[in-house]
């Protein structure tokens, strides 16, 4: 499954600070539209002469930011949002700004009905976005009743009270007061974030660093000493507006986003940033996208398991009923002997004991009621139920392994799927066979350009299906007679086709391939995989097949280590 790296940084008050800067210039321009994301987002779309811009808002509990964006908003709109779009429509802003390095950013807006001012709370999961007009709350995007919070409500109408604060700022503290409060056995990053107001984790690590302590060691007797100057040093740069955005990789993944470079993550590639909104923007933005990647796979995941378990206790239930049938043709055996043997047999016999075909004698319980060929009758009904029960459970039991067989390839595809759009192909064709339930908002059509490509050393590329409509193009469409397909021996897996554009490759492009389709299999965190492969002209389809479902011949085996170029 391709991992999401885990983002290394928080959005706290020193970034906050950053992007405030980033936002000041921007007093003057008008407000030309209020849009929406998620539920929790807000986009003002912003004009200022010929300069345009997105400010975005978040409050989710795990997202919550504000900035500059890349992004628009969308059509849909909440009660809150329509509002802003009537109050706010063409409203000028007259300044931007974080209030003593707080965790909220204050739009002061005019409004053609007079002032106003929203508030974009940045504190977690108690984070909000509160529109504020003559001291009183006009509207918020979370509405916080009594019943929610004891501490303070935000409600329309009920006077605007700010977040109270739980820990002084770093710019309240003194040496004795630091120290008295930098103790515990907590580690000392945790210790500093959640003594001080406004520093994450990552900031607080970053400063232990730099005071060549451990930041996940409990504070030793000397920490605060030692980190005091570090701290004075870091609110003179906010003091300053020294900042220096920086944005980390990790896998080509933007994974962190710091107001100046650390020393903490001296280990990974990172550029300059021209914004600390773009620095923000770029690693959020990859970050929601990798959440939301996995929560999908995760959730497509589950519903193929919940159908795996469900086919492997039908395919239970029919072994067991195709053995209490088995007996079937016994019936049949028994019906013909008492045929034979009718005439032997005395009227109102419970039993009756023949020699069978192999010479050995055979009891057969009767009907006392009936006549031998009355009994014999009703065994030959009972085999003709069975026989049929027989043939209705051996046709189940294929549609069973075929499905299996599509769904273990479907499981096998969401591991390895890269995009929403991957797999959202997969969630239609699940979907289509019943193993999916249908959301209420029909899908958009995938845009996905098409099968996965790779390039290998000579020219030559590799085609990989991710889905069953894939893996018929890939074999059928895109592959000519004298390419090379490969599948891994056994299992569920991708079609794999090398392009050999004519040539005969060498056996190490053939072992790059076979790896490809080894990885792209169920087997892939095996340390070695039997993979099959042959010329596509060998590959076939079978009559009524589902797409994706093969046979083929001539083909060679080869075990390699899975593994992507």
């Amino acid at each position: 499954m391709p991992g999401a790296p885990r983002m290394l940084t928080t959005f706290d008050s020193v970034v906050l600070a950053a992007v405030a800067r980033d936002l000041a210039p921007y007093a003057g321009s008008r407000i030309v539209r209020a849009g929406q994301g998620a539920p929790d987002e807000v986009v003002l779309d912003l004009r200022q002469g010929r300069r345009t811009a997105s400010l975005f808002i978040s409050i989710n509990a795990r997202w919550a930011r504000v900035h500059l964006t890349s992004l628009r908003g969308s059509g849909r709109a909440s009660p809150f949002v329509q509002m802003l779009r009537r109050r706010l429509d063409r409203a000028r802003i007259r300044s931007i700004s974080q209030p003593a390095f707080e965790r909220s950013v204050m739009v002061d807006i005019e409004t053609d009905a007079g002032p106003v001012q929203l508030i974009a709370e940045i504190m977690g999961r108690h984070s909000n976005l509160i529109l504020e007009e003559d001291g009183q709350i006009a509207g918020s995007l979370k509405v916080v009743p009594r019943s929610k919070s004891s501490v303070r409500e935000v409600l329309p109408g009920k006077p605007f009270v700010p977040a109270p604060r739980d820990r002084p700022t770093p710019f309240d503290l003194t040496l004795d007061s630091f120290t008295s409060r930098l103790q515990g056995s907590e580690p000392l990053a945790k210790t500093l974030a959640g003594s001080v107001l406004g520093l994450g984790v990552p900031m607080a690590a970053e400063l232990a660093v730099r005071a060549g302590l451990a930041p996940d060691r409990a504070p030793s007797a000397d920490a605060a000493e030692r980190l005091w100057p570090h701290l004075q040093e870091l609110m003179q740069i906010v003091r300053d507006h020294r900042f220096a955005p920086t944005i980390y990789l990790d896998r080509n993944r933007p994974v962190a986003f710091t107001p100046f470079p650390f020393v903490s993550l001296e280990n990974l590639t990172h550029h300059a940033a021209a914004r600390m909104s773009d620095a923000v923007d770029a690693v959020m933005t990859s970050a929601g996208a990798a959440a939301r990647l996995e929560e999908t796979r995760a959730g497509l995941l589950a519903s193929i398991d919940t159908a795996l378990g469900k086919l492997t206790r039908t395919a239970s239930e029919i072994e067991q009923a195709l053995v209490e049938s088995s007996h079937a043709h016994e019936l049949r055996s028994q019906g013909e002997l008492l045929l034979a043997f009718g005439s032997q047999i005395r009227s109102g016999a419970r039993e009756a004991t023949v020699t069978g075909y192999d010479g050995r004698p055979v009891t057969i319980p009767l009907d006392p009621a009936r006549s031998p060929v009355d009994n014999a009758q009703r065994l030959f009904k009972r085999y003709a139920k069975l026989r049929d029960a027989l043939t209705a459970l051996s046709a189940r039991q294929e549609r069973l392994a075929a499905d299996r067989q599509f769904l273990e390839h479907a499981r096998a595809h969401a591991l390895h799927a890269e995009t929403l759009d991957a797999l959202e192909d997969l969630r239609q064709e699940l979907l289509a066979e019943g193993f999916v339930r249908a959301r209420g908002r029909p899908s958009k059509p995938s845009r996905r350009a098409g099968p996965r490509s790779f390039s290998l050393a000579g020219g030559y590329t590799v085609l990989v299906g991710r889905t069953k409509a894939e893996n018929e193009r890939v074999t059928f469409a895109l592959a000519g007679p004298e390419d090379l397909w490969f599948h891994a021996r056994g299992v569920a897996g991708a079609h794999v086709v090398l392009k050999t554009g004519g040539r005969r490759p060498q056996m190490n492009t053939i072992e790059q391939a076979a790896a490809i389709a080894a990885d792209f299999s169920t087997a892939r965190e095996s340390r070695t995989v039997a993979v099959d492969y042959t010329q596509r002209k060998y590959v076939r389809k079978p009559k009524g097949a589902k797409p994706g479902l093969v046979t083929y011949e001539r083909e060679k085996t080869i075990f390699v280590k899975p593994k992507l170029p």
